[in-house]
């Protein structure tokens, strides 16, 4: 193998890393709404040239989590009630689908499903904790956690793409609801039905907790931030 081609795979997997890392820290709300980030900033905070940076940024803009404005600054999308709706529709409708497709994929395998309930479980209660602590930032990136956890399991790519889109676009909002309202009212965020159900083979209750959790977490995004 060429020093060319080693440096290229080199050079992608670091953009790779760099995408996912950036990814997660939108997802989990790090970044406020309206927020910029820039390529050099980006670099120097991970420590990596700015071609990759660069890389992972353009691939966020192409799928909605981030935005060039006329002047080529790069922001964290915008939000409006139109669009918020707009993505409560699409996450109503693939969400649940997805949770179902998970408890498909290990409901004949004890060993897969024990791994996906403990993981589960194990998200949900450091999210306990975060509520009770009253910490926000630590609440949304296991939120993330806990939903993605299950999501994955499903195996079903195309679609989790989709929902990772999702994510990357409203994810700061739910943030900033967090930080408004607190955390105290997180309490009944329906994940431990979500975990009952998959553990007692209930596919209609499992849709249901999703689905309920969504609706309830964009509902106060849309009163607290727009």
């Amino acid at each position: 193998m060429s020093n060319e081609t080693t440096s290229g795979a080199a050079s992608g997997v670091v953009h790779e890393h760099i995408f996912e890392l950036l990814r997660e820290a939108i997802i989990s709300g790090k970044f406020s709404p309206g927020s910029t980030i820039s390529v050099r900033k980006l670099a120097t905070e991970y420590n990596v040239s700015a071609m990759p940076a660069r890389e992972a940024i353009r691939r966020l803009v192409a799928i909605g989590a981030l935005e060039m404005t006329d002047t080529r600054r790069i922001k964290l999308a915008s939000m409006s009630s139109g669009k918020l709706e707009e993505i409560r529709i699409a996450r109503l409708a693939l969400e649940p689908l997805l949770a179902v497709k998970a408890w498909e994929k290990v409901r004949a395998n004890p060993r897969l499903k024990k791994r996906l309930v403990e993981a589960m479980t194990a998200s949900d209660t450091a999210m306990d904790a975060a509520i009770e602590s009253g910490d926000a930032t630590s609440y949304a990136r296991c939120n993330s956690d806990f939903h993605f956890t299950l999501y994955r399991a499903s195996e079903a790519f195309v679609l989790l793409g989709l929902v990772e889109s999702l994510w990357l676009q409203f994810g700061p909002y739910m943030r900033i609801v967090i930080g408004q309202l607190g955390t105290s009212w997180l309490k009944d965020d329906k994940h431990k039905r979500a975990i009952e159900a998959i553990q007692n083979d209930d596919p209609d209750r499992l849709r249901d907790a999703i689905s309920a959790d969504i609706a309830e977490g964009l509902a106060n995004i849309n009163e607290a931030s727009l």
